[in-house]
Protein backbone atom coordinates (compact mmCIF):
# COMPACT_ATOMS: atom_id res chain seq x y z
CA UNK A 1 0.00 0.00 0.00
CA UNK A 2 2.68 2.43 1.05
CA UNK A 3 4.32 1.92 -2.59
CA UNK A 4 0.91 2.08 -4.18
CA UNK A 5 0.51 5.72 -2.53
CA UNK A 6 4.05 7.06 -3.47
CA UNK A 7 3.14 6.05 -7.32
CA UNK A 8 2.90 9.12 -9.39
CA UNK A 9 -0.05 10.32 -10.62
CA UNK A 10 0.46 9.11 -13.95
CA UNK A 11 1.49 5.63 -12.61
CA UNK A 12 -1.76 5.50 -11.01
CA UNK A 13 -3.86 6.63 -14.42
CA UNK A 14 -1.89 3.90 -16.66
CA UNK A 15 -2.37 1.13 -13.99
CA UNK A 16 -6.13 2.42 -13.81
CA UNK A 17 -6.23 1.79 -17.40
CA UNK A 18 -4.51 -1.38 -18.07
CA UNK A 19 -6.52 -2.82 -14.71
CA UNK A 20 -10.08 -1.92 -16.56
CA UNK A 21 -8.94 -3.85 -19.81
CA UNK A 22 -7.86 -6.96 -18.08
CA UNK A 23 -11.05 -7.07 -16.31
CA UNK A 24 -13.02 -6.74 -19.29
CA UNK A 25 -11.55 -9.40 -20.85
CA UNK A 26 -11.94 -11.36 -18.22
CA UNK A 27 -15.31 -10.70 -17.52
CA UNK A 28 -16.09 -10.78 -20.99
CA UNK A 29 -18.31 -14.22 -21.29
CA UNK A 30 -20.34 -12.44 -18.69
CA UNK A 31 -20.98 -9.27 -20.62
CA UNK A 32 -21.51 -10.85 -23.84
CA UNK A 33 -23.67 -13.72 -24.76
CA UNK A 34 -22.05 -14.34 -27.95
CA UNK A 35 -19.32 -16.67 -28.73
CA UNK A 36 -15.80 -15.08 -30.32
CA UNK A 37 -15.75 -17.84 -32.66
CA UNK A 38 -19.09 -17.99 -34.17
CA UNK A 39 -21.53 -16.01 -36.35
CA UNK A 40 -23.63 -13.49 -34.08
CA UNK A 41 -26.06 -11.99 -36.30
CA UNK A 42 -25.79 -10.22 -39.88
CA UNK A 43 -22.26 -9.84 -41.36
CA UNK A 44 -20.82 -6.46 -41.16
CA UNK A 45 -23.61 -4.82 -38.63
CA UNK A 46 -22.81 -1.35 -37.60
CA UNK A 47 -22.74 -0.90 -33.76
CA UNK A 48 -26.10 -1.38 -31.98
CA UNK A 49 -27.07 -2.02 -28.43
CA UNK A 50 -27.24 -5.81 -29.53
CA UNK A 51 -23.64 -5.44 -31.04
CA UNK A 52 -21.65 -2.58 -29.39
CA UNK A 53 -19.30 -2.70 -31.38
CA UNK A 54 -20.77 -4.17 -34.56
CA UNK A 55 -20.24 -7.43 -36.47
CA UNK A 56 -17.43 -8.34 -38.26
CA UNK A 57 -17.36 -9.84 -41.99
CA UNK A 58 -18.51 -13.30 -40.57
CA UNK A 59 -21.02 -11.80 -38.11
CA UNK A 60 -19.14 -12.31 -35.17
CA UNK A 61 -19.42 -10.08 -32.24
CA UNK A 62 -16.40 -7.48 -32.38
CA UNK A 63 -16.82 -6.66 -28.83
CA UNK A 64 -16.66 -10.07 -27.32
CA UNK A 65 -13.68 -11.02 -30.40
CA UNK A 66 -11.81 -7.74 -28.75
CA UNK A 67 -11.74 -8.39 -25.37
CA UNK A 68 -10.79 -12.09 -26.10
CA UNK A 69 -8.42 -10.88 -28.17
CA UNK A 70 -7.09 -9.05 -25.05
CA UNK A 71 -6.59 -11.61 -23.00
CA UNK A 72 -4.09 -13.81 -25.57
CA UNK A 73 -2.08 -10.35 -26.59
CA UNK A 74 -1.33 -9.25 -23.04
CA UNK A 75 -0.29 -12.87 -21.55
CA UNK A 76 1.80 -13.30 -25.15
CA UNK A 77 3.37 -9.55 -24.06
CA UNK A 78 3.84 -10.76 -20.69
CA UNK A 79 5.53 -14.16 -21.34
CA UNK A 80 7.46 -12.28 -24.39
CA UNK A 81 9.00 -10.09 -21.79
CA UNK A 82 9.08 -12.61 -18.91
CA UNK A 83 11.42 -14.78 -20.83
CA UNK A 84 13.54 -12.61 -22.72
CA UNK A 85 13.98 -10.60 -19.38
CA UNK A 86 15.22 -13.84 -17.18
CA UNK A 87 17.28 -15.16 -19.67
CA UNK A 88 19.03 -11.36 -20.91
CA UNK A 89 19.36 -10.40 -17.16
CA UNK A 90 21.00 -13.61 -15.91
CA UNK A 91 23.37 -13.83 -18.71
CA UNK A 92 24.22 -9.84 -18.57
CA UNK A 93 25.09 -10.24 -15.11
CA UNK A 94 27.67 -13.11 -15.97
CA UNK A 95 29.25 -11.35 -18.74
CA UNK A 96 29.50 -8.27 -16.24
CA UNK A 97 30.99 -9.72 -13.45
CA UNK A 98 33.87 -11.76 -15.62
CA UNK A 99 37.20 -9.48 -15.84
CA UNK A 100 38.22 -11.71 -19.38
CA UNK A 101 38.35 -9.51 -21.93
CA UNK A 102 38.09 -11.37 -24.73
CA UNK A 103 34.65 -12.99 -23.31
CA UNK A 104 33.61 -9.45 -22.84
CA UNK A 105 35.07 -8.19 -26.55
CA UNK A 106 32.97 -11.37 -27.91
CA UNK A 107 30.04 -10.66 -25.72
CA UNK A 108 29.66 -6.59 -26.62
CA UNK A 109 30.43 -8.07 -30.55
CA UNK A 110 26.95 -11.04 -30.62
CA UNK A 111 24.99 -8.22 -28.36
CA UNK A 112 25.01 -4.98 -30.72
CA UNK A 113 24.31 -7.23 -33.89
CA UNK A 114 21.21 -9.00 -32.27
CA UNK A 115 20.13 -5.16 -31.08
CA UNK A 116 21.23 -3.81 -34.52
CA UNK A 117 17.98 -5.29 -35.99
CA UNK A 118 14.04 -3.88 -34.58
CA UNK A 119 12.24 -6.14 -32.73
CA UNK A 120 9.85 -6.86 -35.40
CA UNK A 121 12.02 -7.75 -38.26
CA UNK A 122 13.80 -9.89 -35.87
CA UNK A 123 10.86 -11.77 -34.99
CA UNK A 124 10.02 -11.58 -38.66
CA UNK A 125 12.95 -13.93 -39.76
CA UNK A 126 12.81 -16.28 -36.76
CA UNK A 127 9.09 -17.25 -37.26
CA UNK A 128 10.02 -17.80 -41.35
CA UNK A 129 11.84 -20.38 -39.96
CA UNK A 130 9.62 -21.69 -36.83
CA UNK A 131 6.18 -21.47 -38.06
CA UNK A 132 3.16 -18.91 -37.24
CA UNK A 133 1.20 -19.14 -34.30
CA UNK A 134 1.37 -18.92 -30.52
CA UNK A 135 4.63 -21.12 -29.55
CA UNK A 136 6.29 -19.48 -32.45
CA UNK A 137 5.48 -15.89 -31.19
CA UNK A 138 6.68 -17.10 -27.93
CA UNK A 139 10.39 -18.72 -29.53
CA UNK A 140 10.74 -15.80 -31.75
CA UNK A 141 10.66 -12.96 -28.94
CA UNK A 142 12.40 -15.00 -26.39
CA UNK A 143 15.35 -15.78 -29.17
CA UNK A 144 15.41 -12.08 -30.73
CA UNK A 145 14.80 -9.65 -27.00
CA UNK A 146 17.10 -11.20 -24.68
CA UNK A 147 20.22 -9.46 -25.70
CA UNK A 148 18.28 -6.16 -24.53
CA UNK A 149 18.16 -7.27 -21.47
CA UNK A 150 21.60 -8.35 -21.60
CA UNK A 151 23.23 -5.13 -22.48
CA UNK A 152 21.05 -3.50 -19.42
CA UNK A 153 22.17 -6.28 -17.22
CA UNK A 154 26.12 -6.10 -17.83
CA UNK A 155 26.38 -2.28 -17.35
CA UNK A 156 24.35 -2.71 -14.47
CA UNK A 157 26.73 -5.69 -13.30
CA UNK A 158 29.94 -3.65 -14.31
CA UNK A 159 29.00 -0.93 -12.14
CA UNK A 160 28.36 -3.16 -9.22
CA UNK A 161 31.44 -5.12 -9.50
CA UNK A 162 33.05 -2.27 -8.25
CA UNK A 163 30.80 -1.23 -5.65
CA UNK A 164 32.52 -1.49 -1.80
CA UNK A 165 29.59 -3.63 -0.51
CA UNK A 166 30.85 -6.09 -2.98
CA UNK A 167 34.44 -6.05 -2.44
CA UNK A 168 33.26 -6.44 1.38
CA UNK A 169 31.45 -9.63 0.37
CA UNK A 170 34.94 -11.07 -1.17
CA UNK A 171 37.12 -9.87 1.86
CA UNK A 172 34.31 -11.66 3.80
CA UNK A 173 35.67 -14.87 1.81
CA UNK A 174 32.11 -14.92 -0.28
CA UNK A 175 32.62 -17.05 -3.35
CA UNK A 176 32.38 -15.27 -6.63
CA UNK A 177 29.40 -17.59 -6.85
CA UNK A 178 27.64 -16.81 -3.96
CA UNK A 179 28.16 -12.84 -4.61
CA UNK A 180 26.72 -13.14 -8.10
CA UNK A 181 23.41 -15.24 -6.82
CA UNK A 182 22.52 -13.28 -3.76
CA UNK A 183 23.99 -9.73 -4.35
CA UNK A 184 24.58 -9.02 -7.93
CA UNK A 185 21.84 -10.68 -9.54
CA UNK A 186 19.05 -9.25 -7.23
CA UNK A 187 20.11 -5.30 -7.76
CA UNK A 188 20.51 -6.53 -11.80
CA UNK A 189 17.44 -7.65 -11.95
CA UNK A 190 15.56 -4.42 -10.15
CA UNK A 191 16.89 -2.36 -13.17
CA UNK A 192 15.83 -4.61 -16.00
CA UNK A 193 11.91 -5.13 -14.42
CA UNK A 194 11.95 -1.42 -14.95
CA UNK A 195 13.08 -1.49 -18.30
CA UNK A 196 10.47 -4.39 -18.95
CA UNK A 197 7.47 -2.48 -18.40
CA UNK A 198 8.29 0.00 -21.00
CA UNK A 199 9.69 -2.73 -22.97
CA UNK A 200 6.23 -4.72 -22.79
CA UNK A 201 4.46 -1.73 -24.85
CA UNK A 202 7.18 -2.81 -27.97
CA UNK A 203 6.33 -6.46 -27.36
CA UNK A 204 2.69 -5.94 -27.30
CA UNK A 205 2.18 -3.95 -30.36
CA UNK A 206 4.82 -6.24 -31.86
CA UNK A 207 2.77 -9.21 -31.31
CA UNK A 208 -0.18 -7.47 -32.80
CA UNK A 209 2.10 -6.23 -36.00
CA UNK A 210 3.11 -10.03 -36.19
CA UNK A 211 -0.87 -11.24 -36.47
CA UNK A 212 -1.42 -8.10 -38.56
CA UNK A 213 1.01 -9.46 -41.40
CA UNK A 214 -0.03 -12.67 -41.25
CA UNK A 215 3.10 -14.11 -39.47
CA UNK A 216 1.21 -14.43 -36.12
CA UNK A 217 -1.69 -15.87 -34.34
CA UNK A 218 -3.81 -18.56 -36.59
CA UNK A 219 -7.15 -17.51 -37.51
CA UNK A 220 -9.47 -17.77 -36.56
CA UNK A 221 -7.96 -17.27 -32.53
CA UNK A 222 -9.20 -13.90 -31.76
CA UNK A 223 -6.37 -11.08 -31.79
CA UNK A 224 -5.95 -7.53 -32.31
CA UNK A 225 -3.94 -6.90 -35.48
CA UNK A 226 -5.04 -10.06 -37.04
CA UNK A 227 -9.16 -8.58 -36.53
CA UNK A 228 -7.43 -5.40 -37.93
CA UNK A 229 -5.88 -6.99 -41.14
CA UNK A 230 -9.30 -8.27 -41.48
CA UNK A 231 -11.16 -5.44 -41.18
CA UNK A 232 -8.74 -3.36 -43.82
CA UNK A 233 -10.77 -4.12 -46.72
CA UNK A 234 -13.96 -2.64 -45.10
CA UNK A 235 -12.14 0.48 -43.44
CA UNK A 236 -14.18 2.87 -46.18
CA UNK A 237 -17.31 1.91 -45.40
CA UNK A 238 -17.34 -0.71 -41.90
CA UNK A 239 -15.01 1.25 -40.12
CA UNK A 240 -15.60 -0.45 -36.70
CA UNK A 241 -14.19 -3.53 -37.61
CA UNK A 242 -10.66 -2.17 -37.50
CA UNK A 243 -11.01 1.14 -35.57
CA UNK A 244 -12.50 -0.69 -32.26
CA UNK A 245 -9.47 -3.77 -31.67
CA UNK A 246 -7.16 -0.62 -32.70
CA UNK A 247 -8.62 1.46 -30.26
CA UNK A 248 -8.28 -1.03 -27.50
CA UNK A 249 -4.69 -1.45 -28.48
CA UNK A 250 -4.07 2.07 -28.52
CA UNK A 251 -5.46 2.41 -24.83
CA UNK A 252 -3.71 -0.42 -23.23
CA UNK A 253 -0.15 0.71 -24.81
CA UNK A 254 -0.85 3.99 -23.41
CA UNK A 255 -2.21 2.63 -19.95
CA UNK A 256 1.26 0.52 -19.82
CA UNK A 257 3.24 3.55 -20.90
CA UNK A 258 1.91 5.31 -18.01
CA UNK A 259 2.68 2.97 -15.61
CA UNK A 260 5.95 2.39 -16.94
CA UNK A 261 6.67 6.32 -16.93
CA UNK A 262 5.47 6.62 -13.06
CA UNK A 263 7.35 3.36 -11.94
CA UNK A 264 10.44 5.25 -12.90
CA UNK A 265 9.29 8.20 -11.88
CA UNK A 266 8.85 6.68 -8.07
CA UNK A 267 12.06 4.92 -8.33
CA UNK A 268 14.18 7.81 -9.06
CA UNK A 269 12.52 9.62 -6.53
CA UNK A 270 13.28 6.92 -4.08
CA UNK A 271 17.48 7.01 -4.91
Amino acid sequence: MSSLRQLPIEGILGGGILLLIVLLSVAVPLLSPYDPLISAGEPLSAPSPEHLFGTDQLGRDIFTRTFAAAQLDIILALVGVAIPLLIGTFIGAIVGTTRNPIISSLWMVVVDSINAFPLIVLAIAMISVLGQGVEGIIVALAVTNWARYAKLARSRALALREADFIHATFVLGYSPLRVLARHIVPNVYSTTLAYGLSDFVIVIVTVAGLSFLGMGVRPPMPEWGSMMSEGRLYITIEWWITVFPGLVLSVTAIGVALLAEGVVNMSRGDK
